[in-house]
């Protein structure tokens, strides 16, 4: 199939009476999804195909039903957290120029305060339900999703229908879906992380459960809403899998029906996924790469109950639809265990660039040996059994007292610690001085910490400034928030 309305109607027919996505107020079945789609849909039929149409992507059953109404009307969607402040949503408006907005009744305060004179949907139902459907296809767009990356400017990464279709046709193989399979989505639909949730249940006929927000603070309520619901399937980042094991939730409940647990987006401490194999230990865990650029994920690694050798996660192998290389800085290919070098990725998954930004996208996209290449920023080496390990992003190598430091190496160090529950490092290139931000479960003092570093890294490498925080701060995908932190330092 070249597009993922196609995947969609297939799907409706196979399962027109399963339930396709839930929240905690209500649900839809695949044939009443598809009957909502329709009723949108009518009202898009003006807009010539191929246009972008933003979405204020709460975390509701209709939006899903926004984002499949507009793909089935031959635009494309843009996913919106109308949460941001005015300065940067008025920034991605002039960026996208979206013909259209869709939203809900609690949105309309937010368009009063934006620059935006394009149509604006918050009532959407019409009693026209005879809509054609023109879907885009193949290699032209299915979604934009806008990402701050390192500069903080907001940036649209453009995805096509045949990259995701990638995507789903080589990780359903490799993991294949049971016929009851609940997806429990944690991430915002405004995310592009959640891409993965929504059109990995579509592929497979699956149920998309979407976890309210407010469940991500009680970590005993959330296992207990998991139970509830017979979630058994989930892909969180591991900030929200901490908060479950770090408050101790287990002593009190334990999920009863996850059977496969995947997580991406940032390392997850061994000390904390150690916890939840005792206390989960049949479900199956995968630790999950890929960035904004790709589809989807492009490296996977399983992981068996021994981790008593392992003090960082491995990313491991490239999926079935990637090529991964690690290179050096004269583009050398390294294939040596314990060298440092630059990932780079080839796959059919592979964004089609950024939006309105020929520059940028030949600066790390380009074609080699007919195929097209993703330069990614990511540090990694391989290690004795030839699996990828993530060492920092290429703008977390710092030169400090002569010296090149990853300051992932730190954060590893740190995460072994037992009294350390999470922390992350940053640079304060002006100062040259890089702070440790950390939260603890015990009572140590700055001191005391910088001494049982002194055993795990090098003297050069040991933070010269230590903050204690009660509870890191997290941005809502659920990660510690580095740029919340990075502000506090400058």
């Amino acid at each position: 199939m070249d597009s993922i309305w196609k995947i969609f109607l297939t799907t409706v027919t196979k399962f027109p009476q399963k339930i396709a996505v839930a929240d905690q107020n209500s649900s839809y079945t695949y044939e009443e999804l598809f009957a909502k789609i329709k009723s949108i849909n009518s009202l898009l039929a003006k807009y010539q195909r191929k246009n972008p149409i933003a979405i204020f992507a709460g975390r509701n059953i209709d939006t899903v039903a926004q984002i499949l109404a507009v793909i089935g009307s031959g635009n494309y969607y843009i996913p919106l957290d109308s949460s941001l402040p005015k300065e940067k949503l008025n920034a991605i408006l002039a960026d996208a120029k979206p013909v259209a907005i869709l939203g809900q009744k609690e949105d309309e305060k937010v368009i009063e305060n934006l620059n935006f004179q394009g149509d604006f949907y918050t009532n959407l139902d019409s009693s026209d339900k005879d809509c054609e459907f023109s879907p885009l296809s193949g290699d032209e767009p299915l979604y934009m999703v806008y990402t701050s990356g390192s500069t903080g400017n907001p940036k649209g990464v453009l995805k096509s229908n045949n990259a995701v279709i990638s995507f789903l046709e080589a990780f359903s193989t490799l993991f294949p879906f049971e016929e009851e399979t609940i997806i429990g989505n944690q991430t915002p639909l405004f995310f592009d992380a959640s891409a993965k949730d929504l059109y990995l249940s579509i592929y497979n006929g699956a149920t998309l459960e979407i976890i309210p927000t407010e469940k991500f603070i009680l970590p005993v309520g959330l296992v207990n809403y998991l139970n509830e619901r017979k979630i058994n399937w989930i892909c969180w980042v591991p900030s929200a899998l901490c908060l479950i094991s770090q408050l101790n939730a287990f002593m009190e409940v334990k999920p009863e029906y996850l059977k496969r647990i995947f997580f991406v987006g940032e390392a997850f401490p061994v000390k904390q996924l150690k916890k939840w194999l005792e206390n989960v230990p049949n479900a199956k865990y995968v630790n999950l790469y890929g960035s904004s650029e790709i589809a989807g994920v492009c490296c996977y690694y399983e992981i068996n109950n021994n981790l008593e050798n392992i003090d960082v996660l491995p990313m491991g192998k490239a999926m079935p639809n990637c090529e991964i290389t690690l290179r050096d800085e004269k583009n050398q290919i390294i294939n040596e265990s314990g060298v440092v070098g630059e990932i780079f990725i080839s796959s059919p998954a592979l964004a089609l660039g950024y939006y309105h930004n020929e520059e940028q996208t030949n600066a790390v996209f380009f074609k080699e040996d007919n195929k097209r290449v993703f330069q990614s920023g990511d540090l990694a080496r391989y290690d004795e059994e030839g699996n990828l390990c993530f060492v920092s992003r290429k703008d977390f190598q710092i030169k400090y007292m002569g010296r090149r430091i990853e300051l992932g190496e730190i954060e590893a160090a740190c995460d072994k610690l037992p009294e350390i529950n999470r922390c992350c490092c940053l640079y304060d290139e002006k100062r040259k001085i890089i702070t440790l931000f950390c939260e603890l479960n015990s009572e140590l003092t700055v001191s005391e910490i910088r001494n049982l570093l002194k055993d795990k890294l090098a003297t050069y490498m040991i933070p010269g400034k230590i903050n204690i925080y009660e509870k890191l701060p997290l941005n809502a995908n659920g990660k510690i928030d580095r740029q919340l932190l990075k502000k506090t330092i400058m």
